[in-house]
């Protein structure tokens, strides 16, 4: 009879092995301290040379959309024959991005990636960015951007109330919606990290700060 002793053992072939995470027998200390250090340090010139020009770029497309809410939306190319054009184009792309984002947080995450966290943090951020910039456009298009508000259903004097059977409005409602859960996606994932910044914190208003916006939280999953 067979004993436990003469049992074959069975291993895994060394090529098999999976790479660990953090090699040089570092620790989880060791990532926290080098990712808390980004927000906790001086802020780098090289964010400067990056940041500066998208403040240009925010600048010029705010000239932009000033220009054609005091020309009118013709200033797209749009007319009779052309109903839909510069406006129409880049909702569709912006809420593309944001769908591509989403789609890589929800692969990762359903596939149970252990790496996926950095992955869906930059996933996320890049679909709220972009359904924020697709929101703009319904807003801007409908030519007199000081009635916008009528788009949504909210009680006036005028006795005025949407109708819900238009694609605009499905449009207000969509892209609400995505933007809620999307945020709600962002944040989420956050929670852990803000807590991390919380308990490293130095002052007394950034302690506070953190401590708010990480809801309490204290390892508990």
């Amino acid at each position: 009879m067979a004993t436990t002793d003469s049992l074959v053992t069975l291993t895994t072939p060394k090529e098999l092995e999976r790479e660990p995470l953090v090699r040089n027998k570092r620790g989880l200390s060791w990532i926290t301290n080098n990712v808390a250090a980004i927000s906790e340090g001086p802020t780098p010139f090289w964010w400067w040379v990056l940041f500066i020009p998208c403040v240009i770029l925010a600048s010029i497309g705010t000239m932009c959309i000033g220009y054609q809410i005091s020309n009118g939306v013709g200033v797209w190319g749009e007319n009779h024959p052309n109903g839909w054009a510069w406006d129409i184009t880049n909702f569709v792309f912006w809420i593309g991005i944001g769908h591509a984002g989403t789609l890589i947080s929800a692969i990762l995450f359903l596939t149970r990636q252990k790496w996926r966290t950095s992955i869906n943090r930059a996933a996320e951020a890049m679909t709220l960015f972009a359904v924020v910039c697709a929101g703009i456009f319904p807003g801007i298009h409908v030519g007199r951007v000081w009635m916008a508000w009528y788009l949504a259903p909210v009680p006036n004097a005028n006795g005025i109330w949407p109708n819900f059977r238009s694609p605009l409005l499905w449009d207000v409602f969509a892209v609400s919606t995505y933007f809620t859960v999307s945020v709600l996606f962002w944040y989420t994932g956050l929670v852990p990290d803000l807590a991390t910044l919380r308990d490293r914190a130095k002052s007394r208003v950034s302690r506070f700060l953190y401590g708010v916006f990480a809801l309490g939280w204290r390892g508990s999953n």
